[in-house]
């Protein structure tokens, strides 16, 4: 794959990601392989019923049979049965968006008929500098990988490092951060369980990506039972927040189901689909630790950290709503349907000059637990 020259640009996308990253089911780092300048090189998956093209952003949507999907290429769900929903209706503390819900180019040129599930086709990224949104980014790592991807991570988040976590919940504005060539900006939540060793984690959130093209995405990683037929995970999302101007966010929930066990995705208010209990090890039961926040890929390629921004690009003591990045009605789940408001959460903020966050207790009655996070990278205050 022909290296891209390394630059900032501003992307015209955003991306919702979901990560399962393990030690299971004989995983492995997987590098995504890239087409020519046309819409797609790439053949059509199987089982597909109706193809549909997004004429404004290239995208070409298959809509594949629910029981031909990717999931059931996994040796652990040969005879996996599909739920269609949740066994209860699992909800999480929390409020609609700022301005309405973010829409999906591709659903103005049709829709996926019933039974079926929309799967973006691979496209090049060689010709235009989009960020990818709303699909499912299903990593399933070795754990020396793990190391390396964490070692060059840097973090803002608030999180919790033990308890018994059957779900997490949050309201997450949505921005679009310059990111540099080959790194990525991750605004999202963390659900982990197990010893560094064997670690399962799922992520959900939005993605800036710079060409960071490790590991499988959407669902060309089998494992993630997808059952909506209205959103196609990778697909891309507008509008997104602009500082000083209208601000939009996402509502993002995994909730473990019972009795199946199995980890449910639903994103605004929509079930996505499950991760079946199958695929995991010390994430079957339940998690122990729990994050919320941002995370930032840091090659440091040009010999220095790293101008890729989080959140808004801007950091909390600038400003709140409208210039810094926000998470509101951050909850949990640890028994029972319903969320509740986590308590003592702890602060980590791996450079704070760069990226920094800051907890809002002024408004906590309205907005549940709040804070602001993000900067810009490098600048003069970061190398300090």
């Amino acid at each position: 794959m022909a290296m891209v020259s390394l630059r900032a640009h501003l992307s015209k996308w955003l991306v919702l990601m979901i990560t399962i990253i393990s030690t299971i089911s004989n995983g492995r780092a997987r590098a995504r392989v890239l087409g020519s300048d046309e819409v797609t090189g790439f053949d059509k998956p199987k089982g597909v019923v109706k193809t549909i093209e997004s004429y404004e952003t290239r995208e070409v949507i298959d809509c594949v049979d629910i029981y031909k999907q990717p999931a059931f290429d996994h040796p652990l769900l040969k005879n996996h049965t599909i739920q269609m929903k949740p066994s209860s209706n699992l909800k999480a503390n929390g409020s609609g968006s700022v301005e309405g819900v973010l829409n999906q180019a591709w659903r103005k040129y049709g829709e996926c008929p019933e039974g079926t599930i929309p799967i973006i086709r691979p496209q090049s990224h060689t010709s235009r500098h989009a960020i990818r949104c709303v699909f499912v980014h299903a990593l399933i790592l070795n754990f020396h990988f793990l190391k390396s991807l964490f070692y060059i991570g840097q973090y803002a988040v608030v999180y919790l490092n033990s308890g018994n976590f059957k779900g997490a919940h949050a309201t997450i504005n949505v921005w679009n951060p310059v990111v540099l060539d080959q790194e990525a900006s991750f605004s999202q939540i963390w659900l982990t369980a197990g010893p560094r060793e064997t670690v399962n984690t799922i992520e959900a959130g939005w993605r800036g990506d710079g060409y960071w093209e490790t590991g499988c995405y959407n669902l060309e990683c089998p494992g993630f039972v997808q059952t909506s037929d209205k959103i196609a995970l990778g697909a891309l999302l507008d509008p997104f927040s602009t500082y000083g101007g209208k601000q939009y966010d996402i509502t993002v929930d995994i909730v473990k189901n019972q009795p199946l066990g199995r980890w449910w995705l639903r994103i605004q208010n929509v079930e996505v689909g499950h991760w079946p209990q199958d695929l995991f090890t010390s994430l079957k039961d339940r998690a122990d630790k729990v994050a919320w926040g941002g995370e930032v890929v840091n090659l440091g390629l040009d010999g220095r950290h790293t101008s890729t921004q989080m959140g808004s690009g801007h950091l909390p003591s600038e400003g709140f709503f409208g210039k810094a990045s926000f998470f509101r009605h951050v909850s949990i789940v640890d028994g029972g349907s319903f969320g509740r408001d986590p308590e003592n959460l702890q602060k980590r903020v791996s450079k704070p000059g760069c990226y920094d966050l800051i907890i809002n207790e002024a408004e906590r009655s309205q907005l549940g637990v709040n804070f602001y996070y993000g900067g810009p990278g490098y600048s003069a205050q970061c190398e300090k």
